[in-house]
């Protein structure tokens, strides 16, 4: 058994669509698959993806990204219960949304693998945003989706669409867990994430200018509570999505890795590499034990 990242898949997008419907029907089938966030915003294709990765792999694991809570014109609800109907949706499909342990035969020790709820702060809502300043931003972020797709609740005591998800975990923080942990999410838990490193910069292989000026990421790019809990779970392995760039770094002791597939044109650009192959090897499980 085998346990595979992937994220940002973005399936709106028929060449994206095209390639998960490409992905191996027999090659997977002893796997499990991490899929941290953004599908797609229209449920019928939502539903269609997950079932149709359901079949491909042995395990399914997800996480609701900012993408698929994003409400249509018609619809008559908010995105905290887009958010739940999604999860309820994911029940229906055999897709794990709550912690489970991944052991191949059952019996083993294996490895759990735990999806973190969240979203991001952005600076003027608390010290946990992950913000850093960018020169000539537009800090009005008017080309964000989310601030015209995304309709949150008021949630009680006042409290941000991250405090609200990020309490969704609390069960699973104090709990014990008899094998290691790799944890996922779909926003970025550290501000170290957003930035390339300068071995990074050398490897890049496509021009190191800033396709986008008046964004900062920063803003919107996720929360330092994830990182909290991250390692009060005691994970050795993060996976995480959101951004569009796959990188994989240690930090403090544990392993961050991003698997996005992203847009077809971040790809042609050369923006994300490495994704020809599908996703992402995180471990194998030989004997019940990870190697």
């Amino acid at each position: 058994m085998r346990v595979l990242a992937l994220s940002d898949i973005h399936v709106d997008y028929q060449e994206n669509y095209v390639w998960v419907q490409k992905l191996s029907s027999a090659d997977y089938t002893n796997d499990v698959l991490l899929l941290a966030g953004d599908v797609c915003h229209d449920p019928d294709r939502f539903k269609a993806v997950l079932a149709m990765l359901r079949k491909k792999f042995f395990m399914v694991f997800f996480i609701p990204g900012n993408h698929d809570v994003w409400l249509h014109n018609k619809d008559r609800f908010d995105s905290l219960s887009k958010y739940h109907h999604i999860l309820n949706m994911c029940a229906s499909l055999d897709i794990l949304t709550q912690p489970a342990k991944a052991d191949g035969c059952g019996a083993g020790r294996g490895v759990w693998i735990v999806p973190l709820h969240g979203w991001y702060v952005k600076p003027e809502e608390g010290q946990s945003s992950l913000f850093f300043p960018k020169k000539e931003e537009d800090r009005t972020l008017q080309m964000w989706v989310d601030n015209r797709a995304v309709k949150w609740p008021l949630f009680p005591g006042g409290a941000s669409a991250a405090e609200h998800l990020l309490n969704m975990n609390r069960p699973c923080l104090g709990r014990h867990y008899d094998a290691p942990v790799i944890t996922f999410s779909h926003f970025l838990p550290r501000r170290e994430l957003i930035f390339m490193t300068a071995e990074e910069r050398k490897r890049a292989r496509f021009p190191l200018v800033d396709p986008q000026p008046r964004f900062n990421f920063s803003r919107v790019a996720g929360c330092s509570g994830l990182d909290d809990q991250i390692r009060k779970i005691g994970s050795a392995v993060h996976v995480y999505g959101h951004q569009h760039r796959n990188r994989h770094r240690v930090i403090d002791g544990v392993h961050y890795i991003s698997h996005c597939l992203g847009y077809p044109r971040e790809r042609a650009a050369g923006r994300i590499a490495d994704v020809a192959a599908g996703p992402r090897l995180i471990l194998a499980v030989q004997n019940d034990q990870p190697v």
